[in-house]
């Protein structure tokens, strides 16, 4: 499978690359805002493509063909509302011209918590990625796409353990790593049963594959 990752620059993103070319069954592809970033992948030979604000998905995908499933991966924070609002307009954007392509399977790693009434009980630094991913969220509810949305605990930079904790309704926030994010999309991707299924991720005691197996 050959997958183009948005946001692959990220810590997140780059995790999810690494992950993907440990994997011989699939191809990470990196969509990338510049050519500074393209120098990174570039040295490890990961194939890597360079968008520009206003680009189409069509122009995209000719750039980057033979796609079969697209990645929105960690988002970066941002507490100026007029760019939320730009970045909530340029992803719905890339998303609508889905519509006109045979490329259908997506994977959103959105925000864990994004509900309104949850908005005011965050930090002011962290709602405009909770209102970004919010409206991304219900967009994808509302296609026709063959989406997951996975909703991560607080991401951090140790050494995946393998385990984590699924649930499609309310668990407690809790911790998880970058490394078991990036398990969790390919095990996503490989799995059929979670095309159009949404759930929240913490790290846990059971093993990856079983809890995406739970997903219903």
């Amino acid at each position: 499978m050959n997958i183009l990752v948005f946001g692959a620059n990220g810590p997140l993103g780059r995790q999810l690359i690494q992950y993907i070319l440990n994997n011989a069954k699939h191809t990470a592809i990196a969509l990338l805002e510049n050519r500074a970033q393209s120098a990174y992948f570039t040295e490890k030979g990961i194939e890597n493509y360079l968008y520009s604000t206003g680009d189409s998905l069509e122009v995209i995908l000719s750039t980057a063909p033979n796609v079969d499933a697209i990645v929105i991966a960690e988002h970066i924070m941002d507490d100026l509302v007029s760019e939320t609002i730009v970045e909530i307009d340029e992803t719905i954007k890339l998303l609508e011209a889905l519509k006109n392509t045979p490329l259908k399977r997506m994977v959103h790693i959105s925000s864990f918590e994004t509900r309104k009434e949850e908005w005011i009980h965050l930090p002011v630094y962290f709602r405009p990625i909770m209102i970004k991913n919010y409206y991304v969220d219900q967009w994808l509810r509302q296609s026709s796409l063959d989406y997951t949305i996975i909703h991560p605990g607080n991401l951090n930079d140790k050494k995946g353990t393998g385990f984590v904790k699924v649930d499609d309704r309310d668990i407690s926030i809790g911790d998880i790593s970058r490394e078991d994010v990036a398990k969790i999309v390919l095990a996503c991707l490989e799995n059929q049963s979670t095309i159009r299924k949404e759930f929240k991720v913490v790290s846990g005691k059971q093993p990856i594959e079983d809890a995406i197996n739970m997903v219903i």
